[in-house]
């Protein structure tokens, strides 16, 4: 299960909203689950998935070419 925050990116990896990313707008530690801000057709969408169903997306800083979460 991936360590998670509010306003991390993450790629949901499995159900419906499979491939699509988003940002980490609330999470129910005690069910496992995630609020998760998606944009579907343009429009942005709130999302439930279970944290163990997304993985972090990381993001390469272009001066230094490390990896920032």
């Amino acid at each position: 299960m991936p360590t998670v925050r509010l306003g991390d990116t993450v790629r949901i990896n499995s159900g419906a909203f499979a491939a699509f990313a988003g940002k980490i707008e609330d999470i129910n530690q005690s069910k496992s689950l995630l609020k998760v801000k998606v944009d579907v057709y343009g429009r942005p969408r709130s999302v439930t998935i279970r944290i163990s169903e997304v993985e972090k997306v990381g993001f390469a800083d272009n001066e230094t070419g490390e990896t920032k979460p």
